[in-house]
């Protein structure tokens, strides 16, 4: 599968605002994550997927993308198939969700000592980073605080951000019933857990190949 970015920085940015900037907040939201945090170079993960620097920001483009393909496929008419255009509304919660969904992500991983995991006898498994979270407030709930701070969401939004992690939420695996009972409310919930997966367990995976 072909990825999206070459250049993740600037194709961040250019969906961001075509899409996105007309959003109240969103310029704080951009001006936030450029000069306060390490989200454009920031890995995904600690060693799994996009392990490696500008990941998170690939990983934002892949979901992006993935979720604009989900929903123009759901809201295409069976019975007269075409090309399905979505609104400026749609394409703006598309951005919203598929580039800002795991900001809290940002700040959380550092890059792994090898001379300490060396003494600690642990080099040959070392991990190229570390995960340290400051503010451990949950998945989900942490993007959807850290986004709320700056930038206006839907309640659908709001709801999609918050359980995007789906089966792997822990509320979830706790036995929790809310997403379910957000996902009767809006499609916009399971969409983006769909565009989630797809991004890291295809796209990503056969990226890494």
């Amino acid at each position: 599968m072909e990825q999206i970015a070459r250049d993740p920085r600037a194709d961040f940015l250019a969906v961001y605002n075509s899409s996105a900037n007309r959003r109240e907040g969103a310029v704080a939201m951009l001006k936030w994550l450029e000069n306060e945090t390490d989200f454009f170079t920031a890995p995904v993960s600690s060693k799994h997927h996009l392990a490696k620097p500008g990941g998170l920001v690939i990983h934002s483009l892949n979901v992006w993308r993935r979720l604009r393909e989900i929903t123009v496929r759901e809201l295409t008419d069976r019975d007269a198939p075409g090309v399905r255009h979505l609104s400026e509304a749609e394409e703006e919660t598309v951005a919203i969700l598929g580039l800002l969904h795991d900001v809290c992500k940002a700040d959380v991983y550092h890059k792994a000592d090898p001379f300490k995991a060396a003494i600690e006898g642990r080099l040959a498994t070392m991990a190229p980073y570390e995960f340290r979270d400051p503010f451990p407030l949950g998945h989900g709930e942490k993007s959807l605080f850290l986004i709320t701070r700056h930038l206006a969401l839907t309640e659908e939004e709001a709801l999609a951000i918050r359980w995007h992690m789906g089966a792997y939420d822990d509320a979830v695996k706790g036995g929790s019933r809310s997403m379910n009972e957000a996902m009767n409310l809006t499609p916009w919930v399971w969409r983006l857990q769909e565009a989630d997966m797809c991004a890291t367990w295809i796209d990503e995976r056969s990226a890494a190949e």
